[in-house]
């Protein structure tokens, strides 16, 4: 068995976040800096935050084992690849972000997700 990772590793992105989101309303950073510092939390929410997986189950309803990221899912290989499946294909936008909203660790991974996005353009253009 591993060893268990520490709340500050497991959460250090929205740390990031926060103080990128800080950094651009604050100090004068440069521009590059400022939205390398939003996109790396963005690569991080997508493939590192502890979220839980959400892929669809036989039944109809989400899986709720945990997982990292939003593009992650959880240890069956098969929900791995149902995510990832899920945005190559010109499905529907509900198919490919399913289970973004389903609990309190995705709401917060989805909506940070979104101020990491615009946090990079508007640190572009600041």
């Amino acid at each position: 068995m591993g060893k268990k990772k520490s709340r500050f590793t497991r959460y250090f992105g929205y740390l990031l976040l926060a103080g990128a989101v800080l950094l651009l309303f604050g100090l004068d950073v440069g521009p590059l800096m400022l939205s390398g510092l939003f996109v790396f939390c963005f690569v991080w929410l997508l493939f590192a935050a502890p979220t839980s997986c959400g892929a669809e189950i036989r039944t109809g309803e989400n899986c709720r084992n945990n997982s990292y990221g939003l593009l992650g899912g959880c240890s069956i290989r098969q929900h791995k690849w149902q995510r990832v499946r899920a945005l190559t294909r010109f499905d529907t936008a509900r198919n490919a972000c399913r289970g973004w909203f389903t609990g309190p660790q995705q709401q917060v991974a989805t909506c940070s997700m979104f101020i990491a996005a615009f946090g990079a353009f508007a640190a572009l253009f600041k």
